[in-house]
């Protein structure tokens, strides 16, 4: 399992765990998640980080955002005093340490791949002569996964996760796509071209998506 989707995963029970013990009275559930929800952002800058190994411009911000948000929310600090101060330093070090970083197209040789896109756009072109699995992740932005150069193992997937984003992942005609998900106000789609008819030897894609408040497709080439 991709670190996003344990960490939406982590989320649903927690809030689930939290109404549970509300109506046990053993807590205020509103007040505790009014308090306490920053930690859930602060969460996901730090899973995204670890999928993309590297401390990039999106997950930082979500981190520093979350760190912000906690504070006012516990009345620790007065946040406006630090937003400035906090955002320059961030940018400062974004500079620093990610020079050469600057462009989130990749290309890629690797069996298994994880592509991520936070606060933006995330592509990646991948070859492998034997592609096995995927982890494709976009929230609040929009991440490509490109296989038209690829060529698949038995039992190839890709697990796709779209949280207020979208994730498109790029086929060559000739595969066979196979479907299945989860949308909660949202959307999966295979846009795939069935020029009359897939070979019975045809190589095999399956696609987990889960699209929540936005959409996965599957498709030969961009729109």
């Amino acid at each position: 399992m991709s670190p996003i989707r344990a960490w939406f995963a982590a989320v649903l029970i927690t809030v689930g765990a939290l109404w549970l013990l509300d109506a046990a009275n053993v807590l205020d559930a509103a007040t505790t998640i009014d308090h306490w929800w920053p930690v859930a952002v602060i969460a996901l800058g730090l899973a995204a980080t670890v999928v993309d190994r590297r401390l990039s411009l999106g997950p930082a911000v979500l981190i520093v955002i979350g760190v912000l948000l906690l504070v006012g929310q516990l009345d620790l600090v007065q946040v406006d005093a630090l937003v400035w101060p906090v955002v320059a330093i961030l940018a400062g070090f974004w500079l620093l340490f990610n020079r050469g970083h600057l462009s989130r197209a990749r290309n890629e040789v690797s069996d298994r791949q994880d592509v991520l896109a936070i606060l933006g756009a995330a592509e990646t072109r991948n070859r492998s002569p034997h592609f096995q699995h995927a982890n494709v992740s976009a929230v609040l932005g929009g991440a490509t996964l490109d296989l038209r150069d690829a060529q698949l193992d038995p039992g190839a997937t890709v697990d796709a996760l779209a949280l207020f984003g979208g994730v498109d992942v790029l086929v060559p005609p000739g595969w066979r796509v196979e479907m299945g998900g989860l949308p909660i106000f949202g959307g999966f789609d295979d846009k795939t071209v069935d020029n009359g008819g897939v070979a019975p030897d045809a190589p095999v894609l399956k696609v987990e998506a889960t699209a929540i408040f936005g959409g996965v497709g599957v498709k030969n080439k961009r729109e």
